[in-house]
């Protein structure tokens, strides 16, 4: 047996609404437990003014978001119960085409393990046109209750930013290096972008900011944490003189794990520790509201000259 979900239905189901949701129409089917999705890619849309607008791509976290919302359609049969889906963890996300407006991102999803502890891994595959493959992963979904999304009582200071490194970098500086833009330039302050092994930099978390409006519960979503860790990497490694005036692609999300959510009125902290790779990065990223450990990345991306990057 087949469903078929318009955008508004996926709205209603998923309590996601624009602009983060990236599903347009959903096809369901129950039986072989596997879900096709098309998300149309417009240039009318607002991320393309504030992510790389000389160079208009859809942001890979936000691939990531239309898999874990097809992700979370099929959990919900394939692992009925109590509690709220929610993203547990990524693994081998892989970005190989750039999609970009005009495109139609259509998704394959399906059920690829059953773990004990009740979560769900998927195996997701997303192409645009001429069935070209944009990017690939797996996603894995948990039941968590309504008390895991409470704020924990008494948090302590964050480490990680009670002595930062003496350089201050606003947001106004950090734009200096990466070319994001508001809407979605998602780092607010960072702190030693000189030293590879120890920027520091955090987002403070606000019931204003649309994106967080967008799902309910109110959080800040997992995938968009990531990128908030990517572009403290990207600025990090951009700010270096070798690598002045080259952009930052995302190449691919080794791993991630997420341990509890980051609500309104929180400030999430994120210490990256970069390392070149030839023509490309690496980023480990350590994520903490007050001295909790949040959320845990090791994420890649390409170093690339703006002349090839409109080719």
């Amino acid at each position: 047996m087949s469903m078929f979900y318009r955008y508004e239905q996926l709205s209603e189901l998923l309590s996601v609404k624009a602009p983060l949701l990236m599903l347009d129409q959903l096809t369901v089917d129950w039986d072989a437990m596997t879900a096709e999705g098309v998300k149309m890619v417009s240039f009318n849309e607002s991320v393309f003014v504030g992510h790389f607008p000389d160079f208009p791509v859809m942001p890979g976290m936000l691939q990531v978001a239309a898999m874990a919302q097809a992700c979370r359609v099929l959990f919900q049969k394939c692992s009925p119960g109590d509690g709220i889906p929610t993203v547990k963890s990524l693994r081998r996300v892989k970005f190989r085409t750039p999609v970009t407006p005009g495109m139609a991102l259509r998704l394959h999803c399906a059920v690829h393990q059953k773990n004990d502890d009740g979560s769900v891994e998927f195996e997701i595959k997303n192409r645009v046109d001429n069935d070209n493959l944009a990017s690939s992963g797996f996603v894995t979904l948990i039941r968590r209750d309504a008390a895991w999304f409470n704020p924990p009582p008494n948090l302590n200071p964050c480490p990680c930013l009670a002595e930062p490194p003496a350089s201050v970098f606003n947001p106004l500086d950090i734009l200096r290096y990466i070319p994001h833009r508001q809407p979605f330039m998602l780092i607010d302050k960072a702190y030693g972008l000189e030293d590879m092994n120890s920027a520091v930099g955090y987002k403070n978390i606000t019931g204003n900011d649309p994106l967080i409006q967008a799902a309910r519960p109110t959080l800040y979503p997992p995938y968009l944490q990531i990128e908030s860790g990517a572009q403290l990497g990207c600025a990090t490694m951009l700010s270096q003189p070798q690598f002045h005036g080259l952009l930052g692609f995302f190449m691919s999300v080794d791993e991630a794990e997420f341990f509890r959510p980051v609500l309104p009125g929180e400030q999430l902290a994120i210490k990256a520790v970069c390392e070149p790779k030839g023509s490309f990065g690496i980023a480990a990223g350590h994520f903490m509201v007050g001295d909790v450990t949040v959320a845990q990345t090791t994420i890649k991306f390409a170093l690339v000259n703006a002349a090839d990057a409109k080719k």
